[in-house]
């Protein structure tokens, strides 16, 4: 019996693949409902239907353009992006789970470990405790995993925190924003539309997001209300993490498989879940196989933000100034987020000024 904790898109996933082998697959889920709380901005790229087909009641919107604002630039440029309803994606992958026979016990609470093939869970609706004796044990329960705290698999992380809220606002339904510079220090802010009179709006710091938030709000819609939150952190990928230890793995935030260029997760956790069905149906070495495969782009992800995290106001403005050539935005294209090693290695070749960024390496 294989036991993975947590319902979001890594664990669902992964449950999925392994009972289309054979595998006697149990989640266990912290929430009574599955989707909830909603602490996403729920923007993909179309990559994603690489992976899973999604039905029409999970996508709120898309969008064919992105516009990419500095100080003193801007561009827009074409791109495929689907605005999703995070709630609904999350209840539809998990019910893909079910549909090949994966139990999901849901408002059911991971504890510890008892050992290494049992753990004990509590029922939040009487506080019951009980033990689930199982071969391999999942943590798919995101940034802050109680599973790979117990099982001595946390390492020193840093996160985000993602402050994101809807608010009333329109704006070109088929675009959405990203905003880069001094406002937004080590990361960026967007609107992401999900009606024509509703976005999704943002930013991710390391410390006093709150501030930044609010500053944001108020320049663009020139109030401070906000009709939801849903607030977040997120991790930075960690190369370092260990993420398998004997029958004890890790995947998704849990294991810090994020983009740290974007602070999306959902595409390169669906990528970890093939790795890792792969490696315990064929008992591969789960630590050695992901860096070889997704690990490679999530790293390089990291070297990126690395980079970003030094520009000045003016650096973004010459980054916007190269990337509005009609030769980019062809790359941009042609190659998603979601495939960062073409993506690179074309841009690069098309115009070799993006070099001069590399100063910042040293």
């Amino acid at each position: 019996m294989i036991t993975i904790v947590g319902a979001g898109p890594a664990g669902s996933y992964l449950a999925y693949l392994l009972a289309k082998k054979g595998e006697d697959v149990t989640i266990v889920e912290e929430h009574e409902s599955i989707g909830s709380p909603i602490q996403c901005t729920g923007i993909v790229t179309g990559s994603i239907e690489k992976f899973v087909k999604l039905p029409n009641n999970v996508i709120a919107n898309r969008c064919s353009k992105v516009i990419v604002v500095s100080k003193n630039n801007r561009i827009v440029a074409n791109t495929d992006e689907i605005v999703m309803w995070r709630n609904k994606f999350d209840e539809f992958m998990a019910n893909k789970a079910t549909d090949v026979g994966v139990k999901i016990l849901t408002n059911h609470q991971f504890i510890n470990f008892n050992n290494k093939n049992s753990i004990r869970i509590k029922n939040n609706n009487n506080n019951h405790i009980k033990n689930i004796e199982s071969e391999i044990i999942v943590g798919a329960d995101g940034p802050s995993s109680a599973v790979a705290k117990s099982a001595g698999l946390k390492t020193n992380t840093k996160f985000y925190v993602g402050m994101q809220a809807k608010v009333k606002l329109k704006m070109d339904f088929d675009a959405f924003e990203t905003h880069f510079g001094g406002n937004f220090p080590n990361f960026f802010g967007w609107f992401v539309p999900e009606s024509e009179d509703t976005v999704r709006l943002g930013l991710g710091a390391f410390k006093n997001a709150k501030d930044y938030f609010y500053k944001f709000l108020e320049e663009r819609t020139g109030k401070k209300e906000v009709l939801c939150w849903e607030s977040g952190i997120y991790p930075i990928y960690n190369p370092k993490q260990i993420i398998q230890k004997e029958n004890i793995y890790l995947i998704g935030d849990a294991a810090t498989q994020v983009k740290a260029t974007t602070g999306g997760g959902i595409i390169p956790s669906l990528k970890a879940a093939q790795t890792l069905c792969d490696c315990i149906i064929n008992k591969k070495n789960y630590n050695k196989e992901l860096k070889k495969h997704s690990g490679r782009e999530l790293l390089l992800h990291l070297k990126i933000r690395n980079i970003l995290n030094k520009f000045s106001d003016k650096d973004y403005d010459y980054l916007l100034k190269l990337m509005s050539q009609e030769k980019v935005k062809k790359i941009l294209k042609k190659y998603d987020r979601d495939t960062p090693i073409p993506l690179v290695l074309n841009l690069l070749l098309k115009e070799p000024r993006f070099l001069l960024f590399s100063r910042f390496v040293i």
